[in-house]
């Protein structure tokens, strides 16, 4: 019984010492996550204790080594913010005059891309208002920083986002002391530096990210930020309004119209196959009824003041053509079942509602404003994708709907994009 008592007692010494480094380790990076919290928190306190502020990015990017054949160049950003309205210029170096413009008034977001005369808008709160769904936006803010300053909540996105968060201690960045944390963040390093003394705002933001040549090999590259702050700058005149062309063109998104993924470029194309879940929580693949003449997919949201207008003008639409051979889904975006529940008790919706919890099949549609409606064919074909207000979407659905019923149904049914002349 002794000897087996000092077995276990020599084990547990022996174990003793490299388990209390994992707990140290442990420690220590939980205090490191603990401190960088809190010096986030403290820089997002002082911005939002300011009543507007000026932010102007320098960022540079190359090869981390000498590498002749790796890219790279400088870009120029500005931020103008007062309470929740701001706007975002970006422009490279090269470049006279900003090359895209991103500005919220407090009810829209609008991005405008000079080049090709297009912009987006979208009503604040909604899914095209966000910078996920700004892909034109997100790409050219990546390095900035500004991308994430633009997140509704940054603290809770950044501590989502970051992990194995370090603290260097303070240093001399340049004459100035700095908090210096290094993490990684979506597979790359990232070092920031905020201000140690004074308000502590960040000062500089490097990314390293290994990026692939066409010969299999790679290089590191690495982006630096540098940021000016004026806290309590007040804004240009007109800074949160856009002025646009007259020969401005309005897409959904920018960035899919030159890729020439509108919505419209999805007519003719079939359903995609997306799993979505009804309310009593059964499963059903995203497709057009066979036996239909055509199926309707009114996407909306509780959320969206216009998705719920005209509310018994829609029920009255739905029971005129349910007779006629249309089958209609209201598909609930981005929501969960409590709430879609709660809405349909007070508000009873006449057809089968749907629930894209994720937004994978509006985004598979392009879909990026609410309300829309998309009509498909029994073939599983798109017709039509249609977006704009409550009443606007009534008229031309009941165009769609008509002119298809007055096609012969033993002959293939021919997709037309909106707005062909042949409609």
């Amino acid at each position: 019984m002794k000897t087996r008592l000092f077995a276990l007692l020599l084990i547990a010494v022996l174990a003793t010492p490299a388990a209390a480094d994992k707990i140290v380790a442990k420690s220590k990076t939980e205090a490191d996550a603990a401190h960088f919290q809190a010096v986030l928190g403290q820089a997002l306190t002082a911005l939002g204790g300011a009543p507007s502020y000026a932010l102007e990015v320098e960022s540079k990017w190359g090869a981390a080594e000498d590498n002749a054949n790796a890219p790279s160049g400088s870009s120029r950003y500005k931020l103008v913010a007062e309470g929740r309205k701001y706007r975002v210029e970006v422009q490279s170096a090269a470049a006279q005059s900003p090359e895209l413009i991103c500005a919220c008034d407090g009810k829209n977001v609008t991005t405008f891309f000079p080049a090709r005369a297009l912009y987006s808008q979208h009503a604040v709160g909604s899914p095209g208002a966000s910078i996920e769904s700004n892909t034109m936006l997100a790409i050219s803010l990546q390095g900035s920083a500004i991308d994430i300053m633009l997140q509704p909540d940054v603290a809770g996105f950044v501590r989502t986002q970051s992990t194995d968060v370090h603290d260097h201690g303070q240093e001399l960045l340049g004459k100035v002391k700095a908090r210096h944390f290094e993490l990684f963040w979506g597979g790359a390093k990232v070092e920031l530096w905020f201000a140690a003394e004074g308000e502590p705002l960040l000062l500089q933001f490097t990314r390293t990210t290994c990026v692939p040549t066409a010969d299999n090999e790679n290089y590191e590259q690495v982006c630096t930020a540098k940021f000016n702050w004026k806290l309590g700058a007040a804004p240009p005149e007109g800074a949160f309004v856009i002025a646009l062309p007259k020969e401005a063109r309005r897409v959904n998104e920018i960035y899919d119209a030159l890729s020439g993924e509108e919505p419209a470029a999805r007519v003719g194309k079939p359903l995609p196959k997306i799993p979505l879940t009804k309310l009593d929580g059964s499963s059903l693949e995203l497709a057009a009824a066979k036996d239909k003449r055509a199926t309707v997919l009114i996407f909306w949201a509780t959320w969206c003041t216009s998705s719920g207008q005209d509310l018994a003008a829609v029920t009255e639409l739905v029971k005129a053509y349910k007779d006629k051979g249309i089958e209609f889904y209201a598909v609930n975006v981005g929501e969960q079942p409590g709430e879609v529940r709660r809405f349909t008790a007070k508000s009873p919706l006449a057809s089968t509602v749907l629930l894209d919890a994720h937004g994978r099949a509006s985004s598979a549609l392009r879909v990026t404003e609410l309300p829309a409606v998309v009509v498909a064919t029994g073939d599983n074909q798109v017709r039509a994708v249609l977006q704009g207000t409550a009443k606007v979407l009534q008229g031309e659905l009941i165009e769609e709907l008509e002119t298809i019923l007055a096609e012969d149904p033993t002959k293939t049914s021919t997709a037309r994009r909106p707005g062909d002349p042949n409609k």
